[in-house]
């Protein structure tokens, strides 16, 4: 049996909407993303929504915009926690802007990040949780977005592997103050 590893799924109005796009020579920023970036943040129940090119984008993205905020004040060497069990692209930009990666490990049930381990992995460096909702599953999202509340710390949310995935009704990568998504098949 032949599985094709990917494969077009695209409808006619797709073709035609990705034919607006084209034609307008707007490939980016344009009206076609702004309505995008909108509907999008409301059906995940988010303020705001960028669109960016990849997942992998979207989380380098979110990690450089919380360590060049000017109120955050993070530092090189900072901590940022994450589960033992992720994707390069979890882990890169977390060094990619100098910060440092602390691993716990992860639920054998869900192989997502454990709350009780990243609790305990919390030093007076740590500035944020990364937390993965992997393989349509996501994490313990209530019981890390607690924790981050009583520790001052940013729930970031790399969600590109469980889009439409949910937690007590409230979407995965809505649970964060950053959250990233990806349309890729997987």
């Amino acid at each position: 049996m032949f599985y094709p590893l990917a494969s077009t799924t695209w409808d006619d109005a797709e073709c035609r909407a990705l034919q607006r796009v084209i034609v307008s020579g707007r490939h980016t920023m344009g009206p076609e993303v702004a309505a995008f970036e909108t509907a999008f943040a409301a059906r995940v129940g988010s303020q705001h929504a960028v669109m960016a090119s990849s997942g992998s984008a979207a989380n380098l993205l979110a990690l450089a915009a919380a360590f060049w905020h000017p109120d955050l004040d993070w530092r090189a060497g900072d901590e940022v926690i994450v589960p033992a069990v992720s994707w390069s692209t979890s882990y890169f930009p977390v060094t990619q802007t100098g910060l440092k990666l602390r691993f716990v490990d992860v639920e054998a049930s869900t192989l997502n990040i454990d709350p009780d381990l990243a609790c305990a992995a919390i030093t007076p460096r740590t500035r944020a949780i990364l937390a993965v909702n992997l393989l349509g599953n996501p994490a313990r999202l209530d019981r890390l977005r607690a924790i981050c509340d009583r520790h001052d710390l940013l729930l970031i949310e790399d969600n590109c592997e469980s889009m439409g995935a949910s937690l007590d009704g409230r979407a995965a990568g809505a649970w964060g103050d950053l959250g990233t998504f990806s349309s890729f098949f997987s």
